[in-house]
C-alpha cells in the first residue's frame, strides 16, 4: 500500500482549479458578477465625479508583506475580462517579497479603479491563506503527514485553490466528491435502532463507492476505529478507504495505529486526524504517524497578506 499515493489520489483536486475548467470558470464567473455587481452598484460615484471618460490609466499592485503568491489566475482573468491588461512580475506559488511589484496593469483609469478593491480582496486573502498553509508545512516537513483542508470555507474553490497553492491538500470540493460518515449520520441510525452504526453505515455507503472518490468514516472511540477499519478491510471497495479521529488526542492516535499495526488492519486504510489542530499543536499531531491532519483554522483564521494597488498615470 503506497499511503502517500492514496493520500493524494483522495484529498488532492486542487489541479482541477483552473480556467480550463469549465466548472470552475462557470463558478469564477458566478462569484467575479456578483462582488462587482453589488460593489459598484449604481456605478462609482467618486471616479465619475472626478476621472475623465476614457482616460488611460497605469498602475501596479505591491506587496507589503512577504509570502506565497496566489490568486494571480483568477485575478488576470477577471481583470482581462473587463479591458484591463496584466503583466505579472510573480506567478502563483512564486514568493513574494516585500514591497515587490506583483501585478502591472494598463486599461481606463475609471476601469481600474472599479476593480480595485475585489482584486485585491481575492489576492489578499488567497495570498494569506497559501502563505501560512506553507508556513505549517515546514513545521511538519520532517514526518510524512500531510496538511488538508476543511468545509470551513468563506470563498469556497478560491479558499481551496490557496491551500493547493501552498502546498495543502484540498479534501474534498463539496458534498457530491466523496462519502464522509459524520457524527450526525450516526446518531440518526443509532436513533433508528442500529446497534452496530458504524458497520451498517459502511455497509450503506459501499453501494456508492463507484460514484465517489474516496468513503471517510469519523470515529469517536478505540473501537469504532478498529471496527471501522475491519470492515474497510472486509468491503474491499477499490477506493481510498479513510478513518478520521475527531478530536483525539495525540497519544490516542499512536494508540490505534499501534492497535492497527498489530491487527493486520493498518495497510487498509489512512487515518485522518481533525479538530482543534492548530500551529501550536500540528507538529505533535504529525509525530503520531497520522496520515494527515485537516485544518478549518487554515481558511476561517489565516490572516490576509497585504497588499496595495498604487496608481502611475
Amino acid at each position: 500500500m503506497d499511503r502517500q499515493k492514496l493520500v493524494e489520489q483522495a484529498y488532492q483536486k486542487g489541479g482541477e482549479l483552473n480556467l480550463r475548467n469549465k466548472a470552475y470558470l462557470s463558478w469564477l464567473e458566478w462569484f467575479f458578477n456578483r462582488e462587482y455587481i453589488e460593489d459598484l452598484g449604481k456605478g462609482d460615484v467618486t471616479s465619475l465625479a472626478l476621472l475623465p471618460k476614457g482616460k488611460p490609466g497605469k498602475a501596479v499592485l505591491k506587496a507589503k508583506n512577504e509570502g506565497i503568491m496566489a490568486g494571480v489566475e483568477e485575478v488576470t482573468w477577471f481583470l482581462n475580462k473587463h479591458g484591463i491588461k496584466v503583466k505579472a512580475h510573480i506567478q502563483d506559488c512564486g514568493r513574494i517579497n516585500k514591497a515587490a511589484a506583483i501585478l502591472e496593469v494598463n486599461g481606463k483609469q475609471r476601469d481600474i479603479l472599479a476593480t480595485e478593491r475585489i482584486s485585491l480582496n481575492v489576492m489578499q486573502r488567497m495570498s494569506g491563506i497559501a502563505t501560512e498553509t506553507k508556513r505549517l508545512g515546514s513545521l511538519i516537513a520532517d514526518t510524512e503527514t500531510r496538511i488538508a483542508a476543511t468545509r470551513k470555507t468563506q470563498w469556497r474553490y478560491l479558499d481551496k485553490k490557496a491551500v493547493y497553492l501552498g502546498g495543502g491538500l484540498t479534501h474534498r470540493l463539496g458534498l457530491w466528491g466523496s462519502i464522509l460518515i459524520k457524527d450526525n449520520h450516526l446518531q440518526a441510525l443509532k436513533a433508528r435502532g442500529e446497534d452496530k452504526p458504524v458497520e451498517k453505515a459502511l455497509i450503506k455507503a459501499a453501494k456508492f463507492a463507484s460514484k465517489v472518490d474516496f468513503i471517510e468514516i469519523e470515529v469517536a472511540s478505540q473501537e469504532e476505529a478498529w471496527a471501522a477499519a475491519a470492515k474497510f478491510k472486509q468491503l474491499k471497495l477499490g477506493k481510498p478507504c479513510i478513518i478520521m479521529l475527531d478530536n483525539w488526542e495525540p497519544s490516542e492516535i499512536v494508540q490505534i495505529i499501534d492497535k492497527l499495526r498489530k491487527t493486520n488492519l493498518y495497510d487498509y486504510v489512512l487515518l485522518e486526524a481533525s479538530g482543534n489542530i492548530t500551529p501550536e499543536n500540528i507538529k505533535e499531531y504529525a509525530q503520531t504517524g497520522i496520515d494527515v491532519v485537516s485544518l478549518g483554522y487554515l481558511t476561517h483564521s489565516a490572516r490576509i497578506l497585504d497588499m496595495s494597488l498604487e496608481m502611475t498615470l
